[in-house]
């Protein structure tokens, strides 16, 4: 039997009167087909015993690692099929899993037929069944095959397998901001400064574009091998067609402050990076709503924690709105006055107080720290570009033809600029 089998194919796989595996037969077939490595799946299985799971009751595992990150539906469903992979999603070849994003999970992956190496954004089939989440994809769909900037992370595709829903973007080798300071802690002022540089370059091109990210963080600034920071996530961003969002059962979200009982599950950002006025009024997000999350993000790279920490969210949301951040010296002295002067200005607690723009935070970054020069990539496979034009494209069925009318316009006229050797950043 083949190992490579499409999204629609693998829950077919199975022999009929195949006996359905158990836990160590489904963790074999994972790190087999590189989905964890071998001391992950031990560490896994055992917890999963230890919490009552059954041995025999591989099924129970293959979606206890589902509900824990660790697997997507579509990987739980091929290795419940025998299937030990590399796994293919349509013409996509998945090989390993980068990082777990809020709706889905971000693997490297590679268009077979022409070698494009790509990044494969895979979402649950159940966001089809729920409409917020489903509204969430929809936006992250349309503004990242509209956004097209070096700091931005490319969208190639968006497309459904079956009922997998997934979105094909530029390929990501590298970390998140995050995962950078979970493992080095803080990082030094001029790093620093030259990372929140590309932050803000690729900021003020979505601003110029009309979009708001609304979610801005560490977890959502990827830093490619090559060195380059992109802005990525968009589920959360708002732009001239949020009122799609409405339509699409979000209207609610207009109403969270800070008295709300469901003040835990804000609909967007998060409660260490998010300004007081986007957590009262998330409807009127603005861009100095993603600078303050920006110096916030800043402050935790050069501080190795965020400006105001605090476990209860309505008394941290307080001090954003309230109290002034610690002094930038009191964890480093060598950092420079101007630094400092440029965080407390991004933190100000009133938003016209803060940079104009992304453009001026840019300029005064500059002033302080040379910025990184950024290399060269190496171009997308032209094959792949007439592929992807010539595709058929009523593969998305979630959403009412205009909808579909206007992603494949917005991809249409991508893709002439780029084959036309027009800059597109």
């Amino acid at each position: 039997m083949s190992s490579l089998v499409t999204g629609i194919e693998y829950e077919h796989q199975r022999p009929h009167g195949t006996k359905a595996m158990n836990s160590e037969q489904i963790g074999k077939l994972a790190v087999d087909g590189q989905l964890l490595i071998a001391d992950q799946m031990q560490d896994r299985r055992q917890a999963w015993l230890a919490r009552g799971g059954s041995d025999d009751d591989g099924a129970g595992f293959a979606q206890w690692l589902v509900d824990q990150h660790e697997l997507t539906d579509f990987q739980a469903a091929a290795l419940q099929a025998g299937i030990p992979g590399p796994y293919m999603l349509g013409p996509y070849r998945l090989s390993f899993r980068l990082t777990t994003g809020r709706l889905g999970d971000l693997f490297h992956a590679e268009h077979v037929e022409h070698g494009q190496p790509v990044c494969l954004k895979i979402f649950p089939a159940a966001i089809s069944h729920d409409e917020k989440r489903l509204a969430r994809f929809g936006r992250e769909a349309r503004i990242g095959l509209l956004a097209d900037h070096r700091h931005v992370v490319k969208t190639y595709q968006v497309g459904k397998v079956g009922q997998i829903p997934f979105i094909a973007m530029e390929e990501l080798y590298g970390e998140s901001l995050e995962q950078r300071l979970a493992r080095n802690g803080r990082l030094p002022y001029s790093s620093a400064c030259q990372l929140i540089h590309q932050a803000a370059q690729g900021l003020a091109y979505l601003h110029a574009e009309g979009i708001v990210h609304c979610d801005i963080r560490p977890a959502n600034l990827w830093i490619t091998a090559q060195g380059i920071l992109k802005i990525m996530e968009f589920g959360g961003a708002r732009d001239a067609l949020s009122f799609v969002d409405e339509m699409d059962g979000e209207a609610g979200a207009s109403a969270t402050s800070l008295t709300d009982d469901d003040f835990v599950s804000v609909r967007v950002g998060h409660y260490d990076y998010l300004s007081a006025e986007q957590v009262e009024a998330p409807q009127s997000a603005n861009a100095a709503s993603d600078l303050y999350s920006l110096g916030c993000t800043l402050y935790r790279c050069l501080t190795g924690q965020v400006p105001f920490p605090d476990r209860n969210p309505v008394r941290q949301m307080l001090r954003h709105a309230r109290a002034t951040a610690q002094p930038l010296f009191d964890f480093d002295q060598d950092i420079p006055e101007a630094v400092q002067n440029i965080v407390s200005r991004l933190l100000a607690k009133q938003p016209e107080d803060r940079f104009e723009s992304a453009d001026e935070l840019c300029q005064a970054l500059a002033e302080i720290v040379a910025p990184k020069p950024v290399p060269e990539v190496d171009p997308v496979n032209r094959e792949f570009l007439v592929w992807l034009n010539t595709r058929q494209t009523d593969d998305i069925t979630e959403y009412e033809p205009e909808f579909q009318e206007f992603l494949s316009f917005v991809s249409d006229a991508r893709f002439k600029a780029t084959m036309s050797g027009r800059p597109t950043f």
